[in-house]
């Protein structure tokens, strides 16, 4: 016959092993990196848009629009350029390309950017967009001749 005091020593051991074995998991849990680098998302998947003409995708690429430029951050418009981006590009894959010049001074790639559209045959020109709808102005810095822009 196992004693009173074996009992509550077999019920602190089994306790402790289950607490044990929770804490295992959890930190299993906790330790694997969930960040959108590591999932298996194309390298041109927008994962955050910075502002009205700039945002990142998951390689880690900062891109900004070409022949683009929207209201900073604290100017009128801000805001609703920036929401108008993420509408159309956040969590997507998009299209980019480049031209005459590859960066920026912040070491910015800057591209035309299309994006596919479900209800649509051909993919939406986003810098045109932005455009087109007043979120933003024409900028023109040569060597760039913003051709591919209707204005």
């Amino acid at each position: 016959m196992v004693s009173k005091k074996n009992k509550s020593l077999i019920w602190f051991i089994l306790l402790f092993t289950l607490i044990l074995i929770s804490l295992l998991i959890l930190i299993s849990l906790f330790s694997k990196d969930y960040s959108p680098n590591n999932l298996t998302l194309p390298d041109n998947y927008v994962i955050k848009v910075i502002d009205g003409d700039t945002f990142t995708i998951n390689s880690g690429e900062t891109i900004r629009l070409l022949c683009v430029d929207t209201p900073e951050k604290g100017k009128k418009g801000y805001e609703n350029a920036t929401d108008f981006l993420e509408t159309l590009i956040l969590n997507k894959e998009v299209i980019l390309i480049s031209s005459i010049t590859d960066k920026d001074d912040y070491n910015r790639s800057l591209r035309y950017v299309y994006v596919n559209s479900p209800s649509l045959s051909e993919p939406l020109f986003v810098n045109q967009l932005i455009l087109d709808n007043d979120y933003g102005k024409l900028l023109v810095i040569p060597p760039e001749t913003c051709e591919e822009i209707s204005f």
